[in-house]
């Protein structure tokens, strides 16, 4: 059957499916109800996509995903490795960390490496929608081309790395350069093979179309991906130095600026995965590199994912999901209140609780207090004992607390640390405020 025969067809189920996860993601969250609370993001921005890809289909007829299914999974599983080298230089500028994802490895990585995947498509299709919508269609002078010398090519690639050792050096003050660095390093081999894929290219041709497109969708999937962040349990969040008061959802408001320049990053390796062979389907010209290279490539990638994934669990995952055999601190007595978890828990009557469980009141009190530590902003039970330990006992003790101690109770004591304390601090005051 031919795509012209099957693709309407396709097209229906695939937008009655979409809508149907994406209404039950939404409605998920709002109960409060798991997988959905946990692992929002993903399930709402697979459908997104598909919106995207369906929105194509019915403006122009075909779109970017459906018709090449090798090419679409290229893009997904080259998505990981590319989102975890900014994972890896994260390791060193710590800007942002994640909370209450599962507690079951496999679970969290299956999560993980869904989200992750995401990032490439993601780019391309809000590309092409803004291609479609007329983004930047009048945005060109072709009658004043300019000149890309070859020297350039490798002055502005200096440029990336002196970018990379400005971030790795001095990550307080320079973090924004890793957007960006990636397309100076990438973008001049791409042109040097073919300048008509490259960014670089568009520039010296004065067509700005692509580069326009690139921007406007990288800003609009960026406001999507913080949007579908903000009231997820498992999330990530931002401790930008001097930002961390002025947020739109998660994100600092002048962060938004980096998610076009992420696009150009994304359009500049994508372009030379394809040039490489990396890629299967439209790759054309004299570029591909020998399967020796190519299998190097690959192998170095799985390698620095499986580096940053260990890297992570050490020092960006900070918390999984609190479960109440946790709290409890007893196996047989989390039996008796199968149906809870610690966010039910704090709906439920301590009264019924201890009615059920047989604890006297004085423990279920202590449940109750630490439930409430450890759902606060991504906490967690583990790192709610260390407070505990420490003295801080609850939440009111926490918004009281001064930021070196709460970091200090936690184990880390540097920036990040630091920065993190105050975000817990902020968030016991903020639920305080609340609850009056």
């Amino acid at each position: 059957m031919t795509p012209t025969r099957w693709l309407p067809r396709a097209v229906t189920a695939l937008t009655a499916a979409a809508f149907l996860v994406y209404a039950a993601a939404v409605v998920g969250l709002i109960r409060q109800e798991e997988p959905w609370a946990t692992w929002f993001y993903p399930l709402a921005w697979y459908p997104t996509l598909l919106f995207g890809e369906l929105f194509l289909i019915r403006r122009r007829g075909h779109g970017l995903l459906l018709e090449r299914p090798r090419w679409v999974l290229a893009a997904l599983a080259w998505s990981v490795p590319f989102w975890l080298l900014f994972e890896a230089v994260n390791l060193r500028v710590a800007n942002w960390f994640y909370v209450s994802l599962p507690p079951h490895p496999v679970a969290r990585w299956t999560g993980i490496v869904l989200s992750f995947a995401t990032v490439i498509p993601a780019v391309l299709v809000s590309r092409e929608v803004m291609a479609a919508v007329g983004v930047g269609k009048s945005a060109a002078d072709p009658t004043a081309p300019g000149t890309v010398r070859r020297h350039h090519t490798y002055l502005l690639q200096l440029l990336g790395v002196l970018f990379v050792a400005f971030t790795f050096t001095w990550p307080t003050y320079f973090f924004p350069l890793v957007w960006g660095a990636v397309t100076l390093l990438v973008d001049p081999w791409v042109y040097r093979r073919d300048p008509a894929r490259s960014l670089l290219g568009a520039v010296e041709r004065r067509h700005w179309a692509p580069i326009l497109q690139l921007l406007a969708g990288g800003l609009v999937i960026g406001f999507l991906w913080e949007l579908y962040n903000v009231q997820a349990r498992g999330k990530w969040i931002y401790t930008v130095p001097g930002l961390e008061e002025v947020k739109l959802f998660e994100m600092p408001v002048p962060g938004f600026l980096g998610f076009p320049v992420l696009a150009l990053d994304t359009w500049a390796v994508w372009n030379a995965l394809e040039l490489a062979g990396l890629v299967p389907g439209r790759w054309a010209g004299g570029a591909r590199l020998s399967a020796r290279a190519r299998a190097l490539v690959v192998a170095l990638a799985v390698l620095g994912s499986v580096a940053t994934a260990v890297g992570m669990e050490r020092l960006t995952i900070v918390s999984t999901r609190p479960t109440l055999a946790e709290i409890v601190g007893d196996e047989a007595l989390a039996a008796r209140l199968a149906e809870l978890d610690p966010f039910t828990l704090l709906r439920t009557d301590p009264a019924e609780v201890a009615r059920r469980s047989g604890a006297d009141a004085t423990t279920v009190a202590a449940w109750y207090r630490t439930a409430r530590l450890a759902t606060l902003r991504g906490l967690g039970v583990r790192q709610a004992r260390l407070l505990q330990a420490a003295g801080i006992r609850d939440v009111p003790e926490l918004a009281m607390s001064d930021p070196l101690r709460v970091a200090e109770a936690l184990g880390r004591t540097d920036r990040a640390g630091l920065a993190r304390a105050r975000v817990w601090i902020r968030a016991a005051r903020e639920a305080l405020a609340r609850t009056g």
